[in-house]
């Protein structure tokens, strides 16, 4: 098992603690306005947390800026913030002390509840070099993009950035940044299980396996998703969410797992990731899992330069 994700190492910093930048991203002449996801989908602070889900799933975000009536940002809901309400951290104490465990009355919960007040945001008269740094420092794979008002106009993310410098990506093999000790998960462990190792470690995915053989994967969404009405009802014809944070992992977990393997070049496990719309790949050699790779760690490899 491996603990919750590093901040930065010391080799990729300069000596007043900023990250130290390779040329390729100051040689990129990319702004803001160009690879800022719009129209950006907003809620209000009142808004339920079923919004949130609905939100989430029909338009496959993993985060959603909170906001006031006039758009002005105020906070940040994660598809992680979703999975601790679900039985993952400290937030499914709403459920039970406010709410008893009842299903429909936790989905009125308004956002606000769990939301993140404290979020990464930057302006449109930034450099991506400045949004880059922020992302860094702060671990974060998302910035939301404000004007002088502090009115959302746009969110950079992980994924926008990779979308865009992929092609730079220089030709390192997978097996040489991804992450080799990978924290795991086997069909017969629950929804809660899964969801309490993804807030405990930090980590929005986790790959299934039976012995030493990669079966499947479960992403936050994926157990969010189970919290949609109609299909939380298939769990739970009483409306109890204890009856859905019990179900195992093999009855929702995603079968269909795409993976790469060791020693493909960078610029291939980019350009699958951008193909299938996922955020990570699950390292294979001769059907055992060796690793992970990642769309941080892609990021990571293309934008920091080590001083060594």
């Amino acid at each position: 098992m491996y603990p919750k994700r590093r901040r930065i190492e010391q080799r990729f910093l300069r000596s007043n603690g900023k990250p130290n930048f390779s040329d390729r991203i100051y040689r990129s002449g990319l702004n803001l306005k160009l690879i800022s996801t719009k129209p950006v989908y907003t809620l209000s602070q009142t808004a339920p947390i079923l919004e949130a889900v609905k939100t989430i799933l029909n338009n496959g975000f993993r985060r959603l800026p909170i906001t006031m009536p006039d758009k002005t940002l105020i906070g940040f809901a994660t598809a992680t913030d979703l999975v601790n309400y679900f039985g993952g951290g400290e937030y499914f104490q709403i459920v039970v002390e406010r709410h008893n465990g009842d299903l429909y009355s936790s989905l009125n919960e308004p956002v606000e509840s769990i939301m993140n007040r404290q979020v990464v945001k930057s302006h449109l008269s930034e450099s991506l070099t400045e949004v880059l740094e922020k992302m860094v420092m702060n671990n974060v794979g998302a910035v939301v993009v404000v004007d002088d008002e502090e009115k959302v106009e746009g969110i950079i993310t992980e994924r926008d950035i990779l979308r865009h410098m992929a092609g730079k990506l220089i030709s390192k093999s997978v097996k040489e940044i991804m992450t080799r000790d990978v924290i795991t998960a086997s069909p017969e462990n629950t929804l809660r299980e899964a969801a309490e190792t993804m807030i405990n470690v930090g980590f929005r995915r986790l790959p299934i396996v039976s012995g030493s053989k990669l079966v499947g994967i479960v992403v936050a969404t994926d157990i969010v998703k189970q919290f949609d009405i109609k299909v939380a009802l298939e769990h739970s014809p009483r409306g109890s969410i204890y009856d859905v944070i019990k179900i195992p992992l093999s009855k929702f977990m995603v079968k269909r797992v795409y993976t790469i393997h060791p020693d493909a070049e960078l610029g291939e496990a980019a350009a699958l990731m951008k193909n299938r719309n996922v955020g990570a790949l699950p390292v294979v050699e001769n059907g055992e899992l060796k690793g992970i790779i990642t769309e941080r760690d892609l990021i990571y490899d293309l934008v920091l330069e080590s001083s060594k």
